[in-house]
């Protein structure tokens, strides 16, 4: 596997000025594998699932390293531990000068980091995304923006394959839909188990089935609810544990200067695309994937406060995504199969909210051209998606 696009920063970033770097994102993603590129002793892998290591770290934390190498070391599930925190502060007061940590683990790791601040100011959190059209081991800055690289995968086997590791590297699609409905299984069975307690595992299966149907649609809890035959707070709750160990995602429509605009209902997106059968639905919440990626990187890095939202009005004019920077609109997108005429929801909200990108993607190879008079440019999505992280 070639180098992460996290790689490089990570080392440069957190771990060149001594801070802890906490690393999260979705199963099966490659977390502990880029952890461990960052090794330069093997020796220094310490994981929760190893018994003496694990004997060692609840009675002495700092004695449990005892064996490392040289530079950094990597702490892999250690978030398993109900004391992780005060037991990690420990090591890091006492030994974080001189020893770079690099922690990592499930999305669990995230939550229990946004649960307290006991860690504060002694950490930076990074999320690892799945493969991408334009990811590479430079970085990717949201001034240089450069639309038509060449792109490191394929938009075709991203759509075919979705970008988590193992079913896009192996290039089956037999073995990439039967991976995704085992990692959907394990997520259920094994990560909502320690997260939360779920009585009726079946209603929560059937409520991850019905997801995949309402991709890209405005979602309504109660319409769920209905369906399900349960309270409308279980759903709310049931969705925010799928959203918390990345299953899924919701943005939000952005309402700030826009007239008749929606002020409630979120938009959902799967971080594994696969069980999407419909191709358009999947189109976009692959796009949608991109753009939090990027999203989450700048902010990750400190580029700015990047957020995924999209634009609709109460009448139905509506522009697919919307990337705000700092608190004010800085990118329009809208996905299209072949139209390549700039459409009208477009030119309207990038003439409104004055966005710097205004990009309209289409299903036509190869395909750019700037519209100047209305401040669009359209192209193909792959030349589009090659051109951020």
């Amino acid at each position: 596997m070639s180098q992460r696009y996290l790689q490089a920063d990570l080392a440069a970033d957190a771990l060149a000025h001594h801070k802890m770097a906490f690393l999260s994102g979705p199963r099966q993603v490659g977390k502990t594998t880029l952890g461990r590129a960052l090794l330069t002793s093997p020796q220094n892998y310490f994981s929760w699932d190893n018994p003496q290591f694990r004997r060692l770290w609840i009675t002495d934390p700092v004695g449990s390293l005892v064996d490392r190498g040289p530079g950094p070391v990597l702490l892999d599930e250690i978030h398993k531990d109900a004391q992780w925190k005060d037991r990690l502060k420990g090591l890091y007061d006492m030994r974080g000068a001189d020893v770079p940590i690099l922690v990592t683990g499930s999305a669990r790791l995230d939550i229990f980091r946004r649960g307290g601040d006991s860690l504060m100011g002694r950490y930076l959190p990074y999320r690892l995304h799945p493969f991408s059209v334009g990811e590479r081991p430079q970085s990717v800055l949201p001034d240089a923006l450069e639309f038509g690289n060449t792109p490191a995968h394929a938009w075709a086997d991203l759509l075919r394959l979705g970008g988590f590791p193992e079913p896009l590297l192996d290039g089956s699609e037999a073995r990439a839909k039967r991976w995704s409905r085992l990692r959907a299984e394990r997520l259920l069975t094994e990560d909502v188990r320690d997260l939360r307690n779920v009585r009726d595992l079946q209603v929560l299966r059937l409520l991850t089935d019905l997801l995949p149907e309402r991709i890209g649609s405005l979602l309504s809890l109660n319409a769920l609810r209905e369906v399900l035959g349960i309270s409308f707070a279980t759903v709310r709750d049931w969705l925010a544990v799928l959203e918390e160990l990345y299953h899924c995602f919701t943005i939000q429509p952005w309402d700030k200067r826009i007239a008749r605009s929606i002020v409630a209902a979120p938009k959902l997106y799967l971080f594994d695309p696969l069980p999407i059968a419909d191709l358009p639905a999947r189109r976009e919440n692959l796009m949608a994937l991109h753009l939090l990626k990027a999203c989450h990187y700048w902010t990750d890095l400190a580029h700015g406060e990047f957020e995924l939202w999209f634009v609709r009005t109460r009448d139905g004019i509506e522009v697919d995504f919307l990337v705000s920077r700092d608190g004010k609109p800085w990118m329009l997108v809208e996905c299209k199969s072949g139209d390549t005429a700039p459409a009208p929801a477009l030119r309207r909200f990038a003439k409104e909210l004055g966005t710097v990108h205004n990009i309209q993607v289409v299903d036509v190879d190869g395909y750019d051209r700037v519209y100047a008079e209305d401040g669009v440019r359209v192209l193909s999505y792959e030349r589009f998606l090659a051109g951020l992280v």
